[in-house]
């Protein structure tokens, strides 16, 4: 079997690149700004349900999907508070946010705050969000080898490597584009990969309970909470689902990746097909799927078994090798490998696109390629590219917590962030209090989470608070919020020029995302 496993995953990762070069190639005779505009927006021309496939293939993110799987594993149903509430919900809120996301005129959420509330923020805003965006490629990066390693034989950081290769030359070539095209096989791939996890997983659970899922899980007690909790929302407390949600769906919110897809749409109709179609796909496959195989694997590999613990690890993010490896036959197995594959190398290349943008148009254009041509920019782009990949291997490489990772970087992308960026909205915010909100932001959660960890180790909060480990955020947007507010208050109001920014109406065609000019 080690040979087929090497021989499928050597192939998925040829027919990737050469995607990525056939769009290259392509691309070849065009204009530099059509190429650099097709790099980044894919020159809206993409469809809704294409941009929707693409949008589900980066949320099918197994790092995030293994994360919340173990806090199913081990709070019950409960645990849907830690990742898959949050996004069920986050998805009927895009929906609303789609036509104020196409009133800025650029891809760019840090060039958008800086043409709001003028210069100084943009590279504030463009470092945060290559921090967290680094830190989401690690973290996938890091999990795509925690996956491979078994069926391949090799240590994890050697999978790193394996699945980070090809997705840092495919989108060295293809950009955006590449992205989006990719997602497509991918998605459907990766699609195909969590439904046939959860029917084979629900089959076996159900082998072992005679048919009586939900009563045997009913009967067993949750690995944090004890008899009776497991299928109790509510088990966690109300501060934790009340803190995670201020904590995280701002910050998800103003991702970089989902605002370049809804302003990557034809048009405003296709952006909010996209983001309905979106909530199906996700619901069903991000979700739902997930979800039932957390549950089943409750059952198979038993809380406190220590034959479990060996096969899915103390912290429960192995499920998905191990149902794989103990379920699946051996054929399976290799069309399974290929849907991990799939799915990493979709999330790989959406965050590492993302890095590669603020690196590009924020921090580099206006500095040493201030007067460069679009043909210069567009080789800076393709080059970054492949530097967010290598930036994001050498983080996973130096990791071992997912959970850190996820909520540190989600902190801080609320806090330093989603705040000046939804600030843009309010009248009264001028350009020292969404800088003062951002850096304060940055600091306050930074400096909370590192003395909360290391230092305090949960001792200087009410016990309420210390329960849910995530009192830092809390800091973090205090703090955010105090610069924004004493901030726009000791300065004077943006000029009416910054305030056009902002279009009244939501902007069509792609001349008003020229991205050849600075």
């Amino acid at each position: 079997m080690l040979q087929q496993f090497w021989m499928a995953s050597i192939l998925f990762g040829l027919i990737m690149v050469a995607m990525g070069v056939a769009i290259r190639l392509r691309h070849q005779k065009e204009k530099a700004g059509d190429v650099l505009q097709d790099f980044w927006i894919a020159s809206r021309k993409y469809s809704g349900w294409r941009l929707a496939a693409s949008l589900a293939a980066g949320w099918l993110m197994l790092g995030w999907l293994g994360y919340g799987m173990s806090m199913v594993y081990a709070m019950g149903i409960a645990g849907l508070w830690t990742l898959f509430l949050p996004w069920f919900i986050l998805c009927f809120i895009v929906i609303l946010m789609v036509p104020h996301v196409r009133k800025f005129r650029t891809v760019s959420l840090p060039e958008a705050l800086s043409q709001r509330f003028g210069p100084g923020l943009r590279p504030v805003i463009a470092l945060a969000s290559i921090f967290v965006f680094v830190s989401w490629t690690g973290a996938e990066t890091y999990m795509a080898g925690i996956l491979v390693a078994p069926f391949l034989k090799i240590s994890p950081a050697m999978g790193m490597v394996v699945v980070a290769l090809p997705v840092m030359i495919y989108s060295f070539f293809g950009g955006f584009r590449a992205s989006i095209i990719t997602d497509l096989i991918q998605f459907f791939l990766a699609a195909l990969f969590v439904t046939a996890l959860a029917v084979v997983g629900l089959h076996q659970a159900g082998t072992l309970t005679n048919g009586h899922i939900l009563s045997a899980l009913a009967a067993m007690p949750t690995r944090n909470y004890g008899p009776g909790t497991m299928f109790n929302l509510f088990s966690c407390g109300i501060a934790m689902p009340i803190i995670l949600l201020v904590a995280y769906l701002p910050g998800w919110l103003i991702e970089q990746d989902l605002l370049l897809r809804i302003q990557g749409a034809s048009s405003l109709k296709e952006a909010r097909k996209g983001a309905w179609w979106g909530l199906v796909l996700i619901t069903l496959f991000v979700i739902i799927m997930p979800v039932l195989t957390a549950l089943a694997a409750i059952i198979i590999f038993p809380i406190g078994d220590p034959a479990s613990t060996a096969a899915i690890g103390a912290d429960a993010t192995g499920i998905i090798s191990a149902l794989i490896l103990n379920s699946f036959p051996a054929w399976a197995q290799v069309l399974m490998l290929v849907g991990i594959l799939a799915a990493q190398m979709s999330t790989i290349d959406n965050f590492a696109n993302i890095v590669a943008l603020p690196m590009t148009h924020d921090l580099a254009r206006p500095t040493f390629l201030r007067n460069a041509s679009a043909a210069t920019i567009t080789r800076w782009s393709r080059g970054f590219s492949g530097v967010a990949v290598i930036f994001g291997l050498i983080y996973g490489l130096n990791n071992n917590s997912l959970m850190d990772i996820y909520t540190l970087s989600s902190g801080v992308l609320t806090a330093a962030i989603a705040i000046p960026a939804f600030a843009m909205f309010i009248t009264r915010v001028n350009r020292r209090g969404a800088l003062w909100s951002s850096i304060a932001g940055l600091v306050g959660t930074v400096a909370f989470y590192y003395f909360e960890y290391k230092v305090w180790n949960h001792t200087f909060q009410p016990q309420w608070l210390a329960d849910t480990y995530l009192g830092y955020i809390i800091v973090g947007i205090g703090a955010s919020l105090a610069g924004l507010v004493i901030g726009s208050v000791t300065a004077e109001a943006s000029t009416r020029g910054q305030l056009a920014a902002i279009a009244p109406q939501p902007l069509e065609g792609v001349n008003v995302l020229n991205l050849a000019k600075e």
